[in-house]
């Protein structure tokens, strides 16, 4: 199987292409079944192998800003600026 089901749904479509329609109702393989589970069973250990989880709330934000296809649903961050600097004349310490 190419693709990999994530869904009940898409498991289901699946399912359906390799069902066998007849007068009395729609039957599908055990063995398609059995194929379908153990691909989604090993789908989900190499996600959990690959993805780490995080300790805290402080580690969670920073893995959200290190990735990338998240972040590209939010605006850019703005720049911390610095110190500002007033317009209006400061007295002169040599007076």
């Amino acid at each position: 199987m190419a693709e990999n089901p994530q869904t009940l749904d898409e498991a289901l479509a699946y399912l359906e292409k390799r069902s066998v329609t007849t007068s009395r109702g729609v039957y599908v393989k055990l063995d398609d079944v059995k194929k379908l589970m153990e691909e989604r069973k090993t789908a989900g250990q190499i996600e959990k192998q690959e993805a780490p989880r995080p300790k805290d709330m402080n580690q969670a934000k920073q893995m959200v800003l290190r990735d990338e296809k998240i972040m590209a649903n939010f605006p850019p961050p703005t720049p911390k600026l610095g110190k500002s600097i007033s317009a209006q004349p400061q007295p002169s310490s040599r007076t």
